[in-house]
């Protein structure tokens, strides 16, 4: 699988960790991370409705939106974001009243969609998504 349609763990975790403080549902994504035995790996989902902890093996899922999972998220919030890619970069910014001028510079657009999701949780632009 390409997996430059999904952002990295990293950002996937706290992504997973600021909804989870903000209360925030995620909508069911398509991929997941997932820990086995302390190795975590990108999966697809297997079925609907798959929890991200399962009690009975000792497994953690994290969602790991795809960039049309991420674009479909930031539409519906009226967040634009133009974007900007070179061989090695992309660069994102999105305009609101909050902050029409934040640059982010991301290896992949997947990684700089989901650190920009991040950003807007983070600042309670978006509550929902």
């Amino acid at each position: 699988m390409n997996q430059k349609h999904i952002p990295n763990l990293e950002l996937c975790q706290e992504f997973d960790t600021l909804c989870k403080e903000k209360g925030i549902v995620v909508p069911e994504t398509e991929f997941i991370w997932e820990r086995r035995m302390g190795n975590w790996s990108l999966v697809k989902r297997r079925e609907e409705g798959v929890p991200y902890f399962d009690t009975a093996d000792l497994k953690i899922y994290i969602p790991a939106p795809l960039v049309s999972e991420q674009g479909e998220w930031l539409s519906k919030n009226k967040c634009i974001i133009p974007r900007y890619s070179n061989q090695e970069n992309y660069t994102g910014w999105f305009a609101t009243k909050v902050n029409p001028t934040l640059n982010i510079l991301e290896n992949t657009e997947a990684n700089a969609r989901q650190k920009m999701i991040n950003y807007l949780l983070t600042e309670g632009i978006i509550t929902t998504l």
